[in-house]
């Protein structure tokens, strides 16, 4: 296979160690499953997997053991047979993109794509049909629509590579405009650092209004968890989305409450998300991906 690699800081975007390690994990969506498709997850309400239901047209990613050669003789279209037990559950994975992702040492959107593109492999890889969608200034861009199985996902891996920040903060406004969030429930992976004047619990309150089994990476950079600013006098800080500004005093007093703040916002997404039943992941930009889902991940029950 050939290697697909974007550096940045020295590190691959997504190079052969990291699938290796990706290929002995899985993620824990049982209860958000669809019966739409064919696929790699199993009811626990229907029947035997050699009991036949269905057919449905083949789409790119399909395993093509599936194919009914004598539909194809018949129609000459490829036809994939669908059996009662074997669901197929639909992936959304929504990446905030706005100005405030392009920070940090790594940028925040360079390790959320990173993240989004090992979601999306493992889901292929469970013949999971899997979308990726960047937020940002309202709207939704679909990065990468309709992935199913591994050819597909590295089709789309130099889109999930190039993928740029810029625009504001509204996540609720795009999610409504979110394509993927039409039709049936299935399993929503929100990857933010949520720096927004807006409350952070509207975009998590409409996935769960849309059906989805929600997941929350809420990611900051090195510098926003433990800022390095400590005896640097006076400094002036600029939002990057609108451009406003406050000067501070960079002494001990000013890192005590930062903190403090920080610790407060993050106990209070942590505590909605726990009442709500929304997975929640807290991650740093520098993280080890394998890292962050064999540890927070596995401890909110998302990946093992």
């Amino acid at each position: 296979m050939e290697e697909q690699e974007r550096q940045s800081g020295g590190e691959r975007f997504f190079d052969d160690s990291l699938i290796s390690r990706l290929d002995a994990l899985s993620m824990n969506f049982g209860s958000a499953v669809n019966n739409l498709y064919s696929g790699g997850r199993r009811s626990k309400m229907l029947g035997s997997t050699v009991e036949f239901a269905n057919f449905r047209e083949y789409i790119q990613g399909d395993d093509f053991r599936r194919i009914d050669w004598n539909a194809y003789g018949r129609f000459e279209k490829f036809f994939i047979k669908l059996f009662l037990d074997e669901k197929q559950l639909q992936t959304n994975i929504f990446v905030d993109l706005s100005a405030s992702m392009d920070f940090g040492e790594p940028k925040k959107y360079y390790t959320a794509m990173r993240i989004a593109a090992a979601v999306a492999y493992i889901s292929a890889s469970a013949t999971d049909r899997v979308n990726v969608t960047g937020l940002a200034d309202g709207r939704s861009e679909d990065i990468a629509e309709g992935i199913g199985g591994k050819d597909a996902f590295f089709a789309s891996l130099g889109r999930l590579a190039g993928a740029k920040p810029g625009g504001k903060t509204d996540l609720a406004a795009s999610l409504r405009k979110c394509r993927a969030l039409r039709g049936s429930s299935g399993a929503s992976v929100l990857i933010s650092d949520l720096m927004s004047d807006a409350d952070f619990r509207e975009p998590l309150k409409y996935l769960l209004y849309m059906k989805q089994q929600t997941v929350l990476v809420h990611l900051l950079s090195p510098e926003e968890a433990d800022p390095p600013i400590d005896g640097m006098g006076r400094l002036r800080l600029i939002d990057s989305e609108n451009g406003t500004y406050a000067d501070i005093d960079a002494g001990p007093e000013a890192l005590k409450l930062y903190a403090k703040a920080l610790e407060d916002y993050t106990a209070s997404v942590r505590d909605f998300c726990l009442k709500a039943g929304i997975y929640y992941i807290p991650a740093r930009s520098d993280s080890d991906i394998i890292g962050l889902f064999t540890g927070a991940g596995a401890k909110a029950g998302v990946f093992s």
